[in-house]
C-alpha cells in the first residue's frame, strides 16, 4: 500500500512504482472520479479532433460504398458511422465502470 501527502494547493505525488505500473508520465491527462468517499484517477488520452476528422475523411475517400449504400448520401452514411462510434464508446464506458 502506498501513501501520499496532500501538499499546498492540494497537490499529491503519485509513488514511482504506481506511475511505472500504469506507464504514467509528466504531462499525461487523468480523469478524477468521485466514488463514495474516494477519488479514482484514470489516465486518459486526448485526441486532436481536427486531425481525427482528417484521418476519417481520408479513410472514407478510400472506401468503396457497399451495395446497400449506393443510393444513400455521404452525410447520411457519416452520421450513421458517428452514431455507431458514440454507442460503442458509451457501451465501453459503462462496462469499465
Amino acid at each position: 500500500m502506498s501513501f501520499v501527502t496532500v501538499k499546498p494547493k492540494f497537490q499529491i505525488t503519485i509513488p514511482a512504482k504506481l506511475r511505472r505500473d500504469i506507464n504514467l508520465h509528466e504531462g499525461d491527462i487523468m480523469e478524477a472520479v468521485l466514488i463514495g468517499n474516494s477519488i479514482l484517477f484514470k489516465p486518459k488520452q486526448v485526441v486532436d479532433r481536427e486531425l481525427a476528422a482528417d484521418r476519417i475523411a481520408a479513410r472514407f475517400a478510400e472506401v468503396q460504398p457497399a451495395p446497400g449504400d449506393i443510393d444513400r448520401g455521404e452525410d447520411e452514411i457519416i452520421n450513421e458511422a458517428i452514431t455507431d462510434i458514440s454507442m460503442s464508446r458509451r457501451e465501453r464506458r459503462y462496462s469499465e465502470a
